[in-house]
């Protein structure tokens, strides 16, 4: 039905053509210069009609061909990625093997045919590191910085982590100090500049580094303790090596109420005060323990001579009545009462001390008083057991064979 409409369509309009042509041809002038061209005007209305159809035809062709054209330039766009992503793959496995040559040939190679050069390049210059290559870590490092106007930071990173791996770390201070400044603090930055610090043994420089490695959450609660205990016993000791006690005693001020709860802090900067005045560290220790009670500590009290020896054989005493069976605390009570001459109440204490739980070091001080009491087979005997029960206090070196 639908075709029948259209040639009665086709019919009317074509009579209606023709009978317009034969009431009225119409007529069409066209001058240019010297030329002329006359045709009628149904002539004219044809050309033109044809004119569109083949301006049509030619636009649809060059559609066409426009987008075939694009077709095969990104056929031949992506099969040069996909072959830059293959070398690039391979280039990564030769550099987790080790195969630094082959990794640096492939990821240079396939460096401008991939659309991430710049992990590349920076891959290239660590395999050139590798390698011991400076000047070539240089170039690819520079072709790395190249790559993207965003590439600066990740270029200095590796710069000073390979400086760093070299030891130059002057050089990779400067360098993660300039980055830290243009990377508001870039936490790859932080950790590296932790590392630095450590092997510098600047102290004040990792102190002041560690509320920002605590605000990024880069290390754990416990590792964060780890590194700040460190820094204050690295700075401690630096400023022991002076050998003024006011600075010793001014560095301890400068530590917070934690801190100054830290046993091993404390321990060790007891150990510092007496090197340097054992009457200081004797108060020193004696106030600390009135607090806060430590073995560690009490054992450090014990080899100390205070100002007032009886005053700190009292001070043990008082710990006595709440610590009453307190090995460690009965052998510093001995040590303080020998400083007192008071040689049967040190006894005392050894051999009670002995007796709640015998150790090294009590069997020594036991064995020696005895024998300087004149009991010199008992005193011998107790320097033979700490010898024997606890062979790990000396080396094990060679000992002559007595034939029997």
């Amino acid at each position: 039905m639908k075709v029948f409409f259209a040639a009665l369509l086709t019919l009317l309009v074509a009579a209606g053509l023709a009978a317009a042509i034969q009431y009225d041809p119409g007529y069409i002038l066209i001058a240019y210069g010297q030329t002329t061209i006359e045709m009628t005007l149904w002539i004219g209305l044809g050309l033109l009609a044809v004119l569109l159809v083949v301006g049509v035809v030619l636009f649809i062709a060059l559609r066409r061909g426009a987008r075939l054209s694009d077709r095969v330039v990104n056929y031949l766009g992506n099969r040069r990625l996909r072959r830059g992503r293959s070398k690039t793959t391979l280039g990564l496995i030769a550099f987790v093997e080790g195969n630094w040559v082959k990794s640096r040939r492939l990821l240079v190679e396939s460096a401008e045919e991939t659309d991430a050069p710049l992990i590349n390049y920076l891959l290239a210059a660590r395999a050139s590191h590798a390698l011991g290559e400076s000047k070539a870590t240089r170039r690819y490092l520079g072709l790395a910085e190249g790559t993207t106007a965003k590439a600066g930071i990740a270029v200095e990173l590796t710069q000073a982590e390979l400086l760093l791996d070299n030891g130059q770390l002057e050089e990779a201070l400067a360098t993660l100090t300039r980055v830290r400044r243009n990377a508001a603090r870039h936490p790859s930055v932080l950790l590296l500049l932790e590392r630095v610090y450590l092997r510098l043994k600047d102290w004040a420089g990792l102190l002041a580094l560690l509320p920002e490695l605590a605000k990024y959450h880069l290390h754990p609660e416990e590792r964060l303790r780890e590194l700040e205990r460190e820094a204050l016993l690295g700075g401690l000791e630096k400023t022991a090596q002076k050998g003024d006690i006011d600075e010793l005693q001014a560095w301890w001020k400068s530590l917070n109420k934690p801190q100054h709860r830290d046993v091993e802090l404390v321990a060790a900067y007891a150990r510092k005060l007496q090197g340097i005045d054992e009457a200081v560290a004797e108060a020193f220790l004696r106030q600390v323990l009135k607090n806060q009670w430590s073995e560690e500590l009490i054992a450090i009290y014990g080899r100390l001579q205070g100002s007032d020896p009886g005053r700190q054989l009292a001070a043990a005493e008082q710990w006595l009545r709440e610590q009453p069976a307190n090995p460690e605390l009965l052998l510093a009570l001995g040590r303080i009462s020998l400083r007192n001459e008071l040689w049967g109440k040190a006894r005392e204490y050894f051999e009670t001390a002995y007796a709640k739980g015998r150790g090294y070091e009590v069997c020594l001080e036991l064995g020696r008083l005895l024998v300087n009491m004149g009991e010199r087979d008992q005193g011998e005997r107790f320097t033979r057991e700490a010898l024997e029960t606890f062979p790990q206090a000396l080396p094990p070196l060679p000992q002559p064979k007595i034939s029997h």
